[in-house]
């Protein structure tokens, strides 16, 4: 990985940072492929909470109302969730009061999760992510993650990011096909 070097001024008691236009660039890209990826993320759970046994049993274990969330700073996508009687509803901007919440320290850090290049055990091991809330509660939501991931990439991604990849219970082409119809649908 490497590293950008931020030149600092300092004016009027508070520091400016100055980044290369490359480094904004490299940025704004890696941003606009987490947000992409945290769209197809939430459908995909509320999708899989209606088709998976497994993702189901987790969801059983959450009582109505709980909310979580995925973040990596102000002006960086996020994505915040909340189990209803119909499964997963994904909602707009961050609720007041969050039940668990993983926030990226940067979105260099997301980005090498949600690209399948380290998996969440390996994120956390590198201190990647600050988590609020129950450890336990933020178990369930990596397991059910875990299963999406092995959904939504394709198996040679899944073998390097996940510890175990669990079997599929559906295709790869009929997860896609089912999670676009998910999308066009209206659904989450």
């Amino acid at each position: 990985m490497s590293q950008s070097v931020a030149k600092v001024r300092t004016g009027e008691g508070r520091a400016v940072y100055q980044v290369s236009a490359s480094r904004k660039r490299s940025l704004a890209g890696k941003k606009a492929f987490c947000a992409v990826i945290l769209y197809f993320l939430s459908h995909g759970l509320d999708l899989l909470g209606k088709k998976d046994e497994r993702v189901k049993e987790e969801l059983d274990t959450w009582e109505e109302g709980f909310t979580w969330g995925i973040d990596m700073g102000e002006g960086a996508p996020s994505l915040f969730m909340e189990k209803t009687e119909k499964g997963l509803s994904r909602l707009h901007g961050e609720p007041s009061d969050v039940d668990l919440k993983i926030t990226f320290k940067s979105v260099d850090s997301a980005f090498l999760v949600l690209s399948g290049q380290v998996g969440v055990a390996g994120a956390y091991a590198r201190h990647g992510f600050v988590l609020k809330g129950d450890i336990a509660r933020a178990m369930s939501v990596v397991r059910c993650m875990d299963l999406a991931e092995a959904y939504l990439f394709p198996k040679l991604i899944s073998k390097k990011i996940l510890k175990e990849v669990p079997e599929k219970r559906m295709g790869l082409l009929r997860t896609y096909l089912s999670l676009c119809g998910h999308i066009l649908s209206g659904r989450a």
